[in-house]
């Protein structure tokens, strides 16, 4: 929606008399903030030394040199808009706020892994944290080498081979370690985060074979080049600089491409590769994984194998996915191979891998663009708290993210977005009466954070539902106070369904009859959610119950067309049934 056609209906919806007095009932008495007693100097940790800053679509907090910070976050940005000129079909879910975490030292990346995601045979050097609200990249910049067996079998790998956790031998002698780049990791994370928004979200292992492609992309100020393959025969260089000063050993293993990652390690069936899900352990560990590596190798030989002559029959298959479960029957369809036919094609393709690359090149005597530059500054203790804490409470950790966000606001702090986090945090750790309060003062403090205004309407949709003024309906007050935090929220990015269903929510119990003007904000909400059933329902029967038939009737149409179930289609007849007929609709004009 264009931003003058937002202003026009925001002006119309939220004019009026209504939302006026709910603006005078949320102002009329101060709030009184929760207060806390800390008993124990220990219980407060100290604070914590980070950096801030914002790039396009990231609040960045860091505690990595500033140097470090802005080289590898100016680095983000040129590669994320190069990857914008070579993929631009793909787009960063619109609907949740991000935070980029670089954890620079006082091995900070520990904290955030998720419970149950930590096992003594795996290493993770980055994550992403998801949640229908928000999301996070943590990057653990800090790491350099990361070992992938438990330090209680180190001993035993120097007297006998060892695993790695996908069963390949590593030899004996002690482990290498793998050695972790730190760009490449974020390159990888950003790739899932943007495809985890995409619906219905790639198999676990196209994400992954994406991921691996795009994490090698090359950009220059001239070029950017997709689908590159190193030569398996090039050394590390640091493993090159311990031959040249004769010091012997073996360097930790490096993240190489699929050729030589996969070049003395036996495959994996097509039909396991096909098997891991998104959120298995298995997918989102991918450091030293034979199923990463193969994953990779068979998306690049469906896009750039044989000079890409494999890609209609690599596209068929990915469209077919839309609509049917894997099968080794869709395989052979589309392929005119079989599982174990695969197998052997990309033992061949990683042997000799011909293939092509894509990407896109400047004209002669020009340059790619080049991002904004970016700013750092030292974080808030307000800011350090509410980004920790909602990471942290995105992984699982209640306990250390309530410690994370809590501390500041001991200590003085109320930035209008940590009172916001807060009220979530305290609303998800089943505290409505501490979170009550923190929401009314953020939204008095006008926070941006459209959840939060989301979260205070339904907790006073509850109070006024608990006590209707008027019989089973609320009053024009009870109706105005849960519709103006749902407006702040509807004028705040992003864009959120729930929102627009709260407000069609208020609107169906209200004394007060919605006028068309009034309703014109649901058939926004129609607009930006056009297979939100629910959405369209409320608007349709508000529609009909306030006179305009036809408008309803249209409506009644839409849901009966995206109606997910029989049921659903049935409310929409029953409320078509419920309409006046043409003719009496023209007597009732007379």
């Amino acid at each position: 929606m264009n931003a003058p056609l937002f202003r026009c209906l925001f002006f119309v919806t939220a004019a009026g008399p209504l939302l006026a007095a709910g603006q005078d009932v949320a102002n009329e008495k101060a709030i009184e903030l929760p207060t806390y007693t800390v008993t124990d100097s220990r219980e407060l940790p100290p604070p914590e030394q980070w950096h801030y800053g914002r790039i396009a679509g990231f609040e960045v907090l860091s505690n990595a040199s500033v140097k470090a910070t802005k080289k590898i976050v100016d680095d983000f940005q040129r590669y994320s808009l190069a990857l914008g000129f070579v993929w631009p079909g793909i787009q960063r879910p619109s609907a949740v706020p991000a935070s980029l975490i670089i954890c620079g030292r006082g091995g900070k990346f520990d904290a955030f892994i998720p419970k149950g995601e930590s096992h003594p045979d795996r290493a993770m050097a980055s994550l992403t944290l998801r949640g229908p609200e928000l999301s996070a990249i943590v990057i653990d910049y800090e790491a350099k080498v990361i070992n992938l067996v438990t330090p209680e079998g180190m001993a035993a790998v120097a007297a006998a081979p060892t695993t790695d956790a996908d069963g390949n031998s590593i030899g004996g002698g002690g482990d290498p370690g793998f050695e972790v780049d730190a760009y490449k990791q974020l390159y990888r994370e950003y790739i899932h985060f943007l495809m985890d928004g995409l619906q219905p979200r790639p198999a676990a292992w196209l994400e992954e074979g994406l991921a691996q492609i795009f994490m090698a992309m090359e950009v220059t100020t001239t070029s950017v080049m997709v689908g590159k393959v190193e030569d398996p025969n090039t050394i590390s260089t640091m493993q090159a600089g311990m031959n040249a000063v004769g010091g012997g050993g073996t360097a930790p293993q490096e993240d190489r491409d699929f050729n030589a990652a996969l070049a003395h390690r036996a495959l994996l069936p097509m039909a396991e590769v096909f098997a891991v899900a998104n959120d298995s352990d298995t997918a989102r560990n991918p450091l030293g994984s034979t199923w990463a590596k193969q994953s990779y190798a068979f998306v690049h030989w469906g896009l750039y194998g044989d000079m890409g002559k494999h890609q209609a029959a690599f596209i068929k298959f990915i469209q077919r996915l839309d609509r049917e479960p894997v099968s080794e029957a869709l395989f052979k369809e589309c392929f005119k191979q079989s599982y174990k036919d695969m197998g052997m094609t990309i033992r061949g393709y990683v042997e000799f891998t011909a293939h092509t690359v894509a990407g896109i090149r400047a004209s002669k005597g020009q340059k790619l663009p080049v991002p904004p530059a970016f700013e750092l500054r030292e974080a808030t203790e307000a800011e350090v708290g509410r980004i920790k804490g909602d990471a942290l409470r995105l992984a699982g950790h209640e306990a250390a993210a309530h410690l994370a966000m809590i501390a500041p606001y001991i200590r003085g702090e109320r930035d209008p977005q940590l009172l916001a986090a807060l009220g979530l945090q305290e609303q998800a750790a089943g505290e409505p009466a501490r979170a009550r309060k923190f929401l009314e003062a953020a939204a008095r403090a006008q926070a941006v954070r459209p959840h939060a205004y989301l979260a205070l309407a339904r907790m006073r949709f509850a109070e006024a539902d608990a006590h209707p003024a008027a019989g089973e309906k609320f009053s024009a007050e009870q109706t105005a106070a849960v519709l103006t935090p749902l407006f702040a929220a509807r004028g705040q990015p992003p864009a959120l369904s729930e929102v627009y269903e709260a407000i069609g929510e208020a609107w169906s119990r209200s004394i007060v009859a919605p006028t068309a003007q009034h309703l014109a904000v649901l058939d926004e909400g129609v607009r930006r959610f056009p297979r939100n059933a629910t959405l369209v329902f409320q608007d349709a029967a508000l529609k009909a119950k306030s006179g305009l038939a036809a408008d309803a009737m249209s409506l009644i149409d839409l849901g009966r067309r995206i109606a997910p179930d029989g049921a659903t289609r049935d409310r929409f007849d029953a409320l078509k049934a419920s309409l006046p007929k043409p003719a009496d609709a023209a007597s009732a004009a007379k």
